[in-house]
C-alpha cells in the first residue's frame, strides 16, 4: 500500500517583498468596532492559551470530527423571512472577493513544503499510481448517489484545492471543554478574515467555549497549502447557549494572521459571498469534511433544499460527522473567481429527523441569526 506522508523539502526562499506584506495587510485585520449585544455572546483568545496541539500536519491528520448535537429545542423564531418585528425581511447579498492574480504564487513561496506535498499527491493520482480509495484507506464510494441528492468528491482531485470555492473552505480544529481535540468545516466569508461555521463547533451547550482554534483552508491530509491561522475571537447567538435549536446553530470566528508570514488568509484565498433571507427551496451545494466518506478531504452534495422548520433548511446528503459548519452554497460555480458566484446561505448543523445519513439540516441565514453576527463583526 502506498504511504501518503511524503518527505518535506527544505523550506524555500521567500520573496523579498514578503517582508513588507504584513505591514501592507495590517489594515485588513484591524479589529472592527464591535458593540456589546444581548443577542450575542463572544470570547476573546486567552493570553495563556498554551502550546498549539495542531501545529504539525501529522497532528492535524489524526484529529477526529466533532459529533452532531441533538436538536434539543423548538426555538421561538418569527415566521420565515421575517425580521424581529415580524415584518417581511428582504433578501440580502454580499459579494465574495478574489485574493489577486498572484495569490497562489505568494502562497507557494510562503509554504513551499506544503505545496510540494500537495502537488506530489496530484501527480500520483494523475499518473494512476494511487486511487482516491487507496489514499484514504477506505472502500471507494462511487461518484453520484441515487435518490434526492448527488454527491461527489471535492478537493482530493488534482488542483481543485487551488481554486474557488474549495480554497476558501477548510478544516477548523479546536479543543473541546472536555479536553479532546476535534474538527469541523468552516468558510471564509469576509475580507475582514471572518469565518462562518456551526455554533456547536464553537460552543458546547452546557459545557462552554471551545479553545485552541486553528483554521487550515483547503486542508488535505493535514497539509496546509495556504498556511495555518489562529483566532482573535469567536461569537454565537445567545439563543444558542440558552435554548439551542437548529436556527441558532451558526457562529463566527475572527482569524488572526498566519503565524509565520503575518499575512491574513484573504490575501491567499479571498472570500466567499454571503446571502440571507433567501427562499427555502433552492438548488444548493453543501461542502464538508465528512468522516463517513473521508476525514482528509472534502465532499460535495447537490440537491434542492426545502424547509426543515422556521429558519431551518433541509436537503438530501449522506455526509455526517465532520461536515458540521460546511457551507451551503447558492449559485455554486467551480473554478470561478467571479463575485457573482458561490454565496454561503447556510451551514450544516445535523441530521434531519429520521434521516441520519440521507438528509441533513442547517440554519437558514436570516435577519434573526446571521445578520446580527455579521453586524457584530462588521462583515
Amino acid at each position: 500500500m502506498n504511504t501518503l506522508r511524503l518527505r518535506r523539502p527544505p523550506h524555500g526562499r521567500h520573496w523579498l517583498g514578503m517582508l513588507a506584506l504584513p505591514f501592507l495587510f495590517a489594515s485588513l485585520t484591524a479589529v472592527a468596532q464591535t458593540q456589546p449585544s444581548p443577542d450575542i455572546k463572544n470570547i476573546e483568545v486567552p493570553a495563556d492559551e498554551g502550546p498549539d496541539p495542531f501545529e504539525k500536519p501529522e497532528q492535524r491528520e489524526l484529529v477526529t470530527p466533532l459529533r452532531w448535537v441533538e436538536d434539543d429545542a423548538r426555538s421561538a423564531v418569527k415566521a420565515p423571512g421575517s425580521d424581529a418585528a415580524g415584518r417581511k425581511a428582504a433578501p440580502g447579498t454580499a459579494a465574495g472577493g478574489a485574493a489577486g492574480a498572484r495569490a497562489n504564487a505568494r502562497a507557494k513561496a510562503a509554504f513551499p513544503g506544503a505545496w510540494a506535498e500537495m502537488e506530489a499527491m496530484d501527480r500520483m493520482i494523475e499518473n494512476g499510481e494511487v486511487s482516491v480509495d487507496t489514499l484514504n484507506n477506505k472502500q471507494f464510494v462511487p461518484l453520484g448517489t441515487a435518490g434526492v441528492f448527488t454527491r461527489y468528491s471535492g478537493n482530493i482531485n488534482a488542483q481543485m484545492w487551488q481554486f474557488s470555492p474549495w480554497n476558501k473552505i477548510g478544516k477548523l480544529y479546536f479543543t473541546t471543554p472536555g479536553g479532546g481535540n476535534s474538527y469541523c468545516t468552516a468558510n471564509v466569508i469576509s475580507q475582514r478574515n471572518i469565518l462562518v461555521t456551526a455554533a456547536h463547533c464553537l460552543y458546547t451547550r452546557g459545557q462552554g467555549w471551545h479553545r485552541n482554534f486553528r483554521f487550515v483552508p483547503a486542508d488535505r491530509f493535514g497539509v496546509a497549502p495556504y498556511g495555518v491561522y489562529g483566532w482573535q475571537s469567536a461569537a454565537v447567538m445567545t439563543n444558542w447557549i440558552t435554548i439551542g435549536g437548529r436556527p441558532w446553530d451558526v457562529g463566527m470566528i475572527r482569524l488572526s494572521n498566519n503565524l509565520s508570514t503575518g499575512i491574513p488568509v484573504t490575501s491567499y484565498v479571498g472570500w466567499l459571498g454571503r446571502t440571507w433571507n433567501q427562499p427555502y427551496i433552492m438548488n444548493l451545494h453543501s461542502v464538508g469534511y465528512a468522516s463517513n466518506l473521508s476525514t482528509q478531504y472534502t465532499h460535495i452534495c447537490t440537491a434542492e433544499s426545502f424547509s426543515g422548520g422556521l429558519d431551518v433548511l433541509a436537503k438530501g446528503c449522506d455526509m455526517t460527522f465532520g461536515s458540521s459548519g460546511g457551507g451551503w452554497l447558492l449559485r455554486y460555480h467551480p473554478y470561478s473567481s467571479s463575485s457573482a458566484h458561490n454565496f454561503v446561505t447556510g451551514v450544516t448543523s445535523g441530521p434531519y429527523p429520521g434521516g441520519f445519513g440521507t438528509t441533513f439540516v442547517g440554519p437558514r441565514f436570516s435577519s434573526a441569526n446571521f445578520v446580527p453576527l455579521c453586524s457584530f463583526y462588521g462583515c
